[in-house]
C-alpha cells in the first residue's frame, strides 16, 4: 500500500535513527521525501539505502539551530515540488547533564534544536499549507516530556514543551485544514541510544536495567516510531489532531524514572 503517492515530505534529522526510519517508511509509501540533516555523510548514506530501487530521498545538509537556513531549505523544497504534504519534526539532541552541571550554553543549544527549530519550520509551511488548504505536521517529543526525568532538564523540558506547541498550532492550524500531532518515543534502539549508554559507567549494567524496566520485553526501533507517523500523517487518520501518541511499549503505564 502506497499511502503518499504523489506527495512531498520533509523529515529533519533524517541521517540516522528514528529519522532514516521515518524516512524510510515515507520513501516505500510513494512520497517525495526530503531529508534535512546536519551530519551530509549520514545523509548520503541514508540516500544511498533508500534510493537502491527508485530515486525518493533528496538529502539536504541543514543545521536546524540556524532558522534562516531551514527557511532558505523550506522554500527550495517547495520550489522544486512545488507543495508540500507533511513536516515531520525529528531531529534533536539529548543533553544528559543535572541541574549543577548544565550551564546556559548547554540550555540554550537543546532549545534551540528541540525546539525552536520545529516552531521555525512549522512557521516556515504554514503559509504553503494554507494556500493548499490542508497538510500535516508531526513533531517527535519523547516520554520524558510527559513523566520528566533528573538527569535532563535541559532535555526533558524541550520534550514537554512539543507536546504543548503541537497542541497549540492544531487548534490553529484546525480551520484551515491543518493536522499537528506529536509523538512521545521511549526507549529507542537508536545511535543516540548508544551515545547515551556510552556516557554511563557501565554501559551493559545500564542497557539491562533499561530492558528490565521494558512491559514487552524489548526496547523500541525506528520502525516503531515511524509506523506511528506515518498513521498520523496518512487520510486515515483525518480526524486526529492535537494529540500526544506515546510508543513505548507500556514503559509510561507503569513507571519511568
Amino acid at each position: 500500500m502506497q499511502r503518499f503517492n504523489g506527495q512531498v515530505v520533509i523529515v529533519t534529522g533524517a541521517a540516522h535513527g528514528i529519522g532514516r526510519g521515518i524516512a524510510a517508511g515515507f520513501c516505500r509509501e510513494g512520497a517525495s521525501v526530503n531529508g534535512f540533516d546536519i551530519d551530509s555523510a549520514g545523509l548520503q548514506a541514508t540516500a544511498q539505502a533508500l534510493n537502491a530501487q527508485q530515486e525518493r530521498f533528496y538529502a539536504a545538509t541543514v543545521d536546524v539551530s540556524d532558522a534562516a537556513a531551514v527557511v532558505r531549505s523550506i522554500e527550495a523544497v517547495r520550489e522544486k515540488f512545488g507543495r508540500i504534504d507533511v513536516l515531520v519534526n525529528n531531529a534533536g539532541i539529548n543533553m544528559n547533564k543535572r541541574i549543577a552541571e548544565l550551564d546556559l550554553a548547554d540550555w540554550d543549544r537543546t532549545f534551540d534544536i528541540n525546539l525552536k527549530s520545529m516552531y521555525v519550520s512549522s512557521k516556515a509551511v504554514w503559509p504553503v499549507f494554507k494556500k493548499q488548504r490542508g497538510g500535516v505536521i508531526v513533531n517527535i517529543s519523547s516520554v520524558m516530556g510527559q513523566a520528566g526525568g533528573v538527569s535532563s532538564p535541559a532535555y526533558c523540558s524541550t520534550k514537554a514543551a512539543i507536546i504543548m506547541l503541537s497542541r497549540c498550532l492544531a487548534k490553529d492550524g484546525a480551520p484551515l485544514g491543518i493536522r499537528v500531532n506529536s509523538v512521545c518515543p521511549g526507549y529507542i534502539d537508536t545511535p543516540i541510544m548508544d551515545r547515551m549508554l556510552a556516557e554511563q559507567p557501565d554501559p551493559e549494567a545500564m542497557r539491562r536495567e533499561i530492558l528490565n524496566r521494558q512491559p514487552l520485553g524489548r526496547l523500541g526501533t525506528a520502525e516503531d516510531i515511524a509506523q506511528g507517523v506515518l498513521f498520523l500523517s496518512s487520510r486515515e487518520a483525518g480526524f486526529i489532531s492535537g494529540i500526544a501518541l506515546t510508543i513505548d511499549g507500556a514503559l509510561t503505564a507503569t513507571q519511568i524514572d
